[in-house]
C-alpha cells in the first residue's frame, strides 16, 4: 500500500524551461495534500533557489519533509541518498512513490523497491496515480 509520494523539483514541480513553477503540479499538489498520502520534496536543487521560489509560490506547505542534497550532503541517484529518504521518511520502499525526470533517479529508486513514475506533465502524472488508486 502506498503511503508516501516523492517529488524532484527541477523539471517536476519547476518547469526547467521557463524556470517557473509548474501551475498544473501546484494544482496536483493542493490535491494530494488533501488526501491522507504524506508528500516529500527531494531534490539536489539549492535550498536558496526552492526558497526563493517558495516565496512567491508557497509549495512548501503541501510537503511534510523537504529533502535536499544541501542539507544532506547526499546527492541523487547515490545509494546514500536513497537510503537517506527512506530514514527520514520512514516507510519502506514498496510504500513510496518517486516522481522524477531523471532517468538514473528513476532506476535507482526501482531497486529500493519503489514505484518510479517518469515526469512528462501533469495530466499524465494524475493517470499514473490514479492507476496506483491514488
Amino acid at each position: 500500500m502506498i503511503k508516501s509520494i516523492v517529488f524532484d523539483f527541477n523539471g517536476v514541480i519547476l518547469d526547467s524551461s521557463t524556470h517557473r513553477i509548474n501551475e498544473d503540479m501546484m494544482e496536483l499538489l493542493k490535491d494530494l495534500f488533501e488526501t491522507n498520502f504524506k508528500l516529500h520534496l527531494f531534490s539536489n536543487t539549492s535550498k536558496q533557489a526552492i526558497n526563493i521560489l517558495n516565496a512567491k509560490y508557497d509549495f512548501l506547505k503541501y510537503f511534510h519533509n523537504v529533502i535536499l542534497v544541501e542539507d544532506t550532503g547526499l546527492s541523487k541517484p547515490s545509494d546514500a541518498s536513497f537510503e537517506n529518504l527512506l530514514k527520514i521518511v520512514g516507510d519502506m520502499g514498496e510504500e513510496m512513490v518517486l516522481i522524477d525526470d531523471g532517468k538514473d533517479n528513476l532506476r535507482q529508486a526501482k531497486r529500493f523497491g519503489m514505484v518510479a513514475i517518469p515526469f512528462v506533465d501533469a495530466d499524465r502524472l494524475r493517470i499514473s496515480l490514479s492507476a496506483l488508486d491514488i
